[in-house]
Protein backbone atom coordinates (compact mmCIF):
# COMPACT_ATOMS: atom_id res chain seq x y z
CA UNK A 1 0.00 0.00 0.00
CA UNK A 2 1.33 3.42 -0.95
CA UNK A 3 1.75 5.99 1.80
CA UNK A 4 -0.85 8.76 1.73
CA UNK A 5 0.10 12.43 1.99
CA UNK A 6 -2.07 13.72 4.84
CA UNK A 7 -2.49 17.41 5.58
CA UNK A 8 -3.29 17.44 9.32
CA UNK A 9 -3.49 20.81 11.04
CA UNK A 10 -5.30 23.09 13.46
CA UNK A 11 -6.74 26.25 11.93
CA UNK A 12 -8.69 29.21 13.23
CA UNK A 13 -12.28 29.64 12.06
CA UNK A 14 -11.03 32.24 9.60
CA UNK A 15 -8.56 29.75 8.11
CA UNK A 16 -5.23 30.70 9.69
CA UNK A 17 -2.49 28.31 10.79
CA UNK A 18 -0.68 31.01 12.75
CA UNK A 19 -1.29 34.59 13.82
CA UNK A 20 0.17 37.64 12.08
CA UNK A 21 3.45 37.22 13.99
CA UNK A 22 3.72 33.55 12.92
CA UNK A 23 2.89 32.30 16.41
CA UNK A 24 0.66 29.37 17.33
CA UNK A 25 0.33 30.51 20.95
CA UNK A 26 -3.39 31.07 20.28
CA UNK A 27 -3.78 27.28 20.48
CA UNK A 28 -2.68 27.16 24.14
CA UNK A 29 -6.21 27.39 25.64
CA UNK A 30 -7.10 24.16 23.80
CA UNK A 31 -4.12 22.04 24.85
CA UNK A 32 -5.79 20.37 27.84
CA UNK A 33 -8.15 18.36 25.61
CA UNK A 34 -7.15 15.10 23.87
CA UNK A 35 -7.97 15.28 20.16
CA UNK A 36 -6.54 11.93 19.04
CA UNK A 37 -3.17 13.29 18.01
CA UNK A 38 -1.23 10.36 19.52
CA UNK A 39 -3.30 7.89 17.48
CA UNK A 40 -2.71 9.99 14.36
CA UNK A 41 1.05 10.14 14.94
CA UNK A 42 1.10 6.34 15.39
CA UNK A 43 -0.16 6.12 11.78
CA UNK A 44 2.69 8.29 10.47
CA UNK A 45 6.01 7.01 9.12
CA UNK A 46 7.36 10.24 7.64
CA UNK A 47 6.86 13.91 8.48
CA UNK A 48 7.24 16.46 5.67
CA UNK A 49 7.70 20.03 6.86
CA UNK A 50 9.02 23.40 5.84
CA UNK A 51 12.00 25.12 7.38
CA UNK A 52 10.06 27.69 9.42
CA UNK A 53 7.90 24.98 11.00
CA UNK A 54 11.00 22.87 11.69
CA UNK A 55 12.77 25.79 13.37
CA UNK A 56 9.65 26.50 15.43
CA UNK A 57 9.43 22.84 16.54
CA UNK A 58 13.11 22.92 17.56
CA UNK A 59 12.22 25.69 20.00
CA UNK A 60 9.57 23.57 21.77
CA UNK A 61 12.13 21.81 23.99
CA UNK A 62 11.91 18.04 23.56
CA UNK A 63 11.78 17.05 19.89
CA UNK A 64 8.10 16.22 19.29
CA UNK A 65 8.75 13.82 16.37
CA UNK A 66 11.20 11.41 17.97
CA UNK A 67 11.27 8.07 16.19
CA UNK A 68 9.90 9.51 12.94
CA UNK A 69 11.69 10.30 9.72
CA UNK A 70 11.40 14.07 9.28
CA UNK A 71 12.12 15.65 5.90
CA UNK A 72 12.64 19.42 6.03
CA UNK A 73 12.16 21.40 2.82
CA UNK A 74 14.91 23.97 2.90
CA UNK A 75 17.58 25.60 0.80
CA UNK A 76 19.78 26.16 3.87
CA UNK A 77 21.78 23.67 5.93
CA UNK A 78 20.07 22.41 9.06
CA UNK A 79 21.44 23.29 12.49
CA UNK A 80 24.68 21.59 13.55
CA UNK A 81 23.03 18.73 15.44
CA UNK A 82 19.53 18.01 14.10
CA UNK A 83 17.52 15.36 15.95
CA UNK A 84 17.89 11.73 14.85
CA UNK A 85 15.93 10.97 11.70
CA UNK A 86 15.88 14.56 10.41
CA UNK A 87 17.11 15.30 6.89
CA UNK A 88 17.06 18.29 4.58
CA UNK A 89 15.58 18.20 1.08
CA UNK A 90 15.09 20.62 -1.78
CA UNK A 91 14.15 20.53 -5.43
CA UNK A 92 11.04 19.34 -7.22
CA UNK A 93 8.32 18.86 -4.60
CA UNK A 94 6.25 16.38 -6.66
CA UNK A 95 9.32 14.18 -7.20
CA UNK A 96 10.22 14.40 -3.52
CA UNK A 97 6.73 13.33 -2.42
CA UNK A 98 6.75 10.48 -4.97
CA UNK A 99 10.06 9.29 -3.49
CA UNK A 100 8.77 9.59 0.07
CA UNK A 101 5.67 7.56 -0.89
CA UNK A 102 7.97 4.76 -2.11
CA UNK A 103 10.32 4.95 0.85
CA UNK A 104 7.66 5.17 3.58
CA UNK A 105 6.98 1.47 4.07
CA UNK A 106 5.07 1.81 7.36
CA UNK A 107 2.45 4.47 7.82
CA UNK A 108 1.62 7.62 5.95
CA UNK A 109 3.29 10.97 5.32
CA UNK A 110 2.23 13.88 7.52
CA UNK A 111 2.25 17.15 5.62
CA UNK A 112 3.00 19.19 8.72
CA UNK A 113 3.48 22.50 6.96
CA UNK A 114 3.94 25.37 6.98
CA UNK A 115 1.50 27.16 4.83
CA UNK A 116 3.74 27.50 1.76
CA UNK A 117 4.51 23.76 1.74
CA UNK A 118 0.83 22.87 2.20
CA UNK A 119 -0.25 25.34 -0.49
CA UNK A 120 2.38 24.00 -2.92
CA UNK A 121 1.28 20.39 -2.34
CA UNK A 122 -2.38 21.35 -2.75
CA UNK A 123 -1.58 23.21 -5.99
CA UNK A 124 0.21 20.11 -7.32
CA UNK A 125 -2.81 17.95 -6.47
CA UNK A 126 -0.72 15.49 -4.42
CA UNK A 127 -2.53 15.78 -1.06
CA UNK A 128 -4.64 12.68 -0.38
CA UNK A 129 -6.47 13.82 2.77
CA UNK A 130 -7.16 17.08 4.56
CA UNK A 131 -7.72 16.59 8.30
CA UNK A 132 -8.45 19.86 10.07
CA UNK A 133 -9.21 20.90 13.59
CA UNK A 134 -11.32 24.05 13.38
CA UNK A 135 -10.61 26.02 16.53
CA UNK A 136 -13.33 28.37 17.81
CA UNK A 137 -11.15 31.45 17.42
CA UNK A 138 -10.90 34.09 14.70
CA UNK A 139 -7.51 35.71 14.33
CA UNK A 140 -8.43 38.44 11.86
CA UNK A 141 -5.04 38.14 10.19
CA UNK A 142 -2.24 35.64 10.01
CA UNK A 143 -0.83 32.85 7.90
CA UNK A 144 -3.66 31.29 5.89
CA UNK A 145 -3.80 27.58 5.15
CA UNK A 146 -5.35 28.11 1.73
CA UNK A 147 -3.80 30.65 -0.62
CA UNK A 148 -6.01 33.11 -2.47
CA UNK A 149 -6.34 31.93 -6.05
CA UNK A 150 -5.45 28.35 -5.15
CA UNK A 151 -6.14 25.45 -7.48
CA UNK A 152 -9.76 24.20 -7.29
CA UNK A 153 -10.20 20.60 -6.10
CA UNK A 154 -13.10 18.43 -5.03
CA UNK A 155 -13.07 16.68 -1.65
CA UNK A 156 -15.31 14.04 -0.06
CA UNK A 157 -16.25 14.41 3.61
CA UNK A 158 -15.09 11.28 5.49
CA UNK A 159 -15.65 12.17 9.14
CA UNK A 160 -16.53 14.85 11.65
CA UNK A 161 -16.15 15.00 15.40
CA UNK A 162 -16.74 17.80 17.88
CA UNK A 163 -15.70 18.53 21.45
CA UNK A 164 -17.55 20.46 24.20
CA UNK A 165 -14.96 23.28 23.97
CA UNK A 166 -16.13 24.09 20.43
CA UNK A 167 -13.36 22.35 18.46
CA UNK A 168 -14.59 20.62 15.31
CA UNK A 169 -12.52 17.99 13.49
CA UNK A 170 -13.27 17.43 9.81
CA UNK A 171 -11.62 14.91 7.54
CA UNK A 172 -11.79 14.98 3.75
CA UNK A 173 -10.41 12.69 1.06
CA UNK A 174 -9.64 13.73 -2.49
CA UNK A 175 -12.45 12.75 -4.88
Amino acid sequence: MTARLRLYAAVSLDGHLADAAGSVDWLAPFESEEYGTAAFIAEIGTVLTGRVTYDQARGFGDWPYAGKRVVVLTGRPLDAAPPAGVEAASGDLALLVARLRRETVRGDIWLLGGASVAQACLALGIVDTIELFLMPVTLGAGIPLFAPGGVPASWRLDATRHWPNGVLAVSYARR
